[in-house]
């Protein structure tokens, strides 16, 4: 089908669902000028889908936007629809194959009904199955903090990036940077844990290879911050620990570049090098202005162990500042969940198994306990399938049972990605049978599914 022809179809379909939603508030729904525009707009987009599967349609600034492009000429009737839309908070819609004219009906219904109220997600879904509508799928615009609270915490996140990338850079020309730029990145980290913690946790999913030393910087230090809020320590402390996470590897700048980024494994000569770092950045940090002495302490004793195998090896009599476990664990977590040439990928559940049987040598168990009781059974990033076997992304816990999470259905039961992923919350019910409406079945590996969870958090 020729694009133009296409289009034309799509503004046929919207203006009779304009011309519907029109006739609804003239007459009842029984009425048959109500009926025959709902018939017109379900024969359209019935016919339509035996060749697209699916059609998505989306509202953007007050045009309706289909694969994205723009479709202007509008009638009255399909601005009537998109108006609608806009006034339910509805940014987005996606009809499947398998479409019931009774589907169809109900939305219509659903929309003149809400009009000049905004739809949260949660009011969709209730209404959706109250009404038995499977085949019709809406993005609703969010009125609640969370997407504030995401831009933030990417915006956060991106500046702490920065600050790691410029530290390091000034350390590679010979200087000393200032700790005032570390300090503040973490500050603010720590004040968005308070504030959305999952917010914050997600984006440490979101793995850039090419940048691995400063991601990797980061995201340890956004963990140990948060273990050291679950620890209930002083704001000080906390800030010592988040700033000792996020410099812990800056030691690797006196290492060279070849060895860091080697993709083969080391030699016993090559590991000794490697093995320099923690007392490198120890070195270094004990100069940076800003800094306190304990972060440096800290970077100094990351590769040491809960059992003191590690390294830098140690005099008899030495005393670990008790909080080097902390940055030891984030580190730990962040480099087993993360894909290198070197290491079989693990999920963050996997990850977190492979501590556990860690814990009591080289991993303190109190804090592996801690870090899994933070992250949940099924920790933010994690992908799984559900009994409906849809394939999904865990975007945050859910404090009444670690079990079922909230999630972003990625793919349909068939394997498609869909075009506008889903928020779903594992603990909601189905109102009519009170059983679960979804469970995790088991969790699956992102490279072997055709699926990009990183599409929930950009």
């Amino acid at each position: 089908m020729e694009r133009m022809e296409l289009e034309a179809q799509i503004k046929e379909i919207t203006k009779a669902l304009g011309g519907a939603l029109k006739n609804l508030g003239l007459y009842p729904e029984n009425h048959p000028l109500v009926q025959k525009t709902i018939a017109q707009a379900y024969d359209l987009i019935t016919s339509l889908l035996e060749s697209l599967n699916e059609l998505a349609l989306a509202i953007v600034d007050e045009t309706l936007v289909f694969e994205g492009t723009p479709l202007f000429q509008l009638t009255s009737s399909l601005e009537l629809f998109i108006k609608s839309l806009g006034e339910c908070g509805i940014e987005a819609l996606v009809f499947h194959r398998g479409l019931k004219k009774s589907e169809l009906e109900s939305f219509i219904s659903i929309l003149h009904a809400n009009r000049g109220s905004i739809l949260s997600e949660q009011k969709v879904r209730n209404l959706f199955q109250i009404e038995d509508i499977k085949k019709i799928v809406v993005v609703t615009v969010e009125k609640d903090k969370e997407p504030d609270d995401l831009s933030a915490a990417k915006e956060i996140y991106e500046n702490a990036i920065s600050a790691v990338t410029a530290a390091m850079n000034d350390i590679r020309l010979g200087k000393i940077p200032s700790g005032s730029e570390s300090r503040k990145v973490v500050q603010d980290m720590s004040g968005m844990l308070k504030k959305n913690q999952d917010a914050m946790l997600a984006l440490t999913m979101i793995k850039n290879y090419d940048e691995y030393t400063y991601t990797h910087s980061v995201n340890v230090g956004v963990i140990s911050l948060t273990i050291a809020e679950s620890l209930s320590l002083s704001e000080s402390e906390k800030i010592d620990i988040g700033v000792a996470g996020l410099l812990h590897d800056v030691g690797k700048t006196q290492v060279a570049l070849d060895l860091i980024r080697k993709p083969s494994t080391l030699t016993l000569e090559e590991f000794e090098e490697i093995k320099k770092h923690p007392d490198e950045g120890h070195r270094i940090l004990i100069e940076m202005e800003f800094i306190n002495p304990v972060s440096g302490k800290i970077v100094r004793e990351h590769h040491m162990g809960f059992d003191l195998s590690g390294y830098p090896k140690i005099e008899p009599g030495y005393k670990m500042e008790p909080y080097s476990q902390i940055v030891s664990i984030a580190d730990c977590y962040d480099a087993l969940s993360t894909l290198r040439t070197y290491q079989k990928p693990r999920t963050p559940k996997e990850s977190l198994e492979v501590m556990t049987k860690m814990a009591g040598k080289s991993l303190d168990p109190a804090m592996v306990k801690v870090l899994i009781k933070i992250l949940g059974i099924y920790p933010i990033g994690t992908m799984v399938k559900l009994d409906t076997d849809e394939v999904a992304v865990v975007s945050a816990q859910n404090t009444e049972d670690s079990a079922r999470p909230k999630v972003i259905v990625l793919t349909d039961a068939e394997g498609r990605n869909l075009d506008f992923p889903v928020h779903i919350d594992l603990i909601e019910k189905d109102p009519k049978t009170g059983k679960f409406n979804r469970s995790i079945v088991t969790t699956v590996n992102p490279l072997l599914e055709n699926a990009n969870p990183s599409r929930s958090v950009a």
